[in-house]
């Protein structure tokens, strides 16, 4: 005859050894621990300080490829060093800034929608300041969003240019090779202009978003 108690009292202990494990376990976790807080919204402020921050780096970027188209043999290789650098730190910026197009769309579409409700009012001196507000709202939303799809569509081939400059250049910056790129650097410079502009408007359009919501655009403190 087959004994079963024996068996039976050697799964309840690998039960409690398990108990006992998944109990260690749990006892390791810290206790309390509380969730990390969600990302705080981003505001006019930072949107502003980014794209004045990128457009400062652009005008640095353009100024490092003209020193580098116009060097002299002893000092071409540091200049492309410094060019190379820039280029990178401004890639890296405008990246960040792409991320923020949705933000900024985001904030202008409820700039607007804010303004569009106010029209839902009888009284003829508030819907006539209402319909001036409303008007005042969609120029801005439109001015933000034409600018910058303007910007992008200028900012790309700038970008474009000078990658294509600084592939061309590495390891090869004799006179005739810088010589060779002088029109894109025309071109980049052009190109850098015009996405400055476009970027002006755009903080003027968030200055003006931010005198009728009331939102600072102060840079945020650090």
């Amino acid at each position: 005859m087959i004994h079963i108690k024996p068996m039976r009292h050697l799964m309840v202990g690998f039960l409690l050894l398990g108990g006992l494990a998944l109990l260690g376990c749990a006892s390791e976790k810290p206790s309390g621990a509380a969730a990390p807080p969600p990302p705080k919204p981003v505001g006019l402020g930072q949107i502003k300080s980014e794209l004045i921050e990128a457009k400062a780096q652009m005008d640095t970027t353009t100024s490092s490829l003209n020193t580098l188209a116009k060097s002299a043999a002893p000092d071409a290789q540091a200049n492309y060093n410094t060019f190379s650098e820039q280029y990178t730190k401004l890639k890296t910026q405008s990246d960040a800034v792409k991320a923020r197009a949705n933000d900024l769309k985001k904030k202008t579409s409820e700039y607007y929608a804010t303004w569009n409700k106010q029209m839902e009012v009888e009284n003829p001196d508030l819907r006539r300041q209402a319909v001036q507000q409303k008007a005042d709202a969609e120029r801005v939303y439109n001015s933000i969003s034409s600018e910058m799809e303007l910007a992008r569509i200028a900012f790309n081939p700038y970008m474009s240019n000078l990658k294509d400059v600084g592939n061309y250049l590495r390891g090869n910056l004799t006179p005739a090779s810088l010589a060779s790129v002088s029109d894109l650097v025309t071109k980049a410079n052009g190109q850098s202009k015009e996405v400055a502009t476009h970027i002006d408007a755009i903080v003027a359009s968030i200055d003006k978003m931010s005198a009728a919501t009331g939102e600072s655009v102060a840079p945020a403190a650090k």
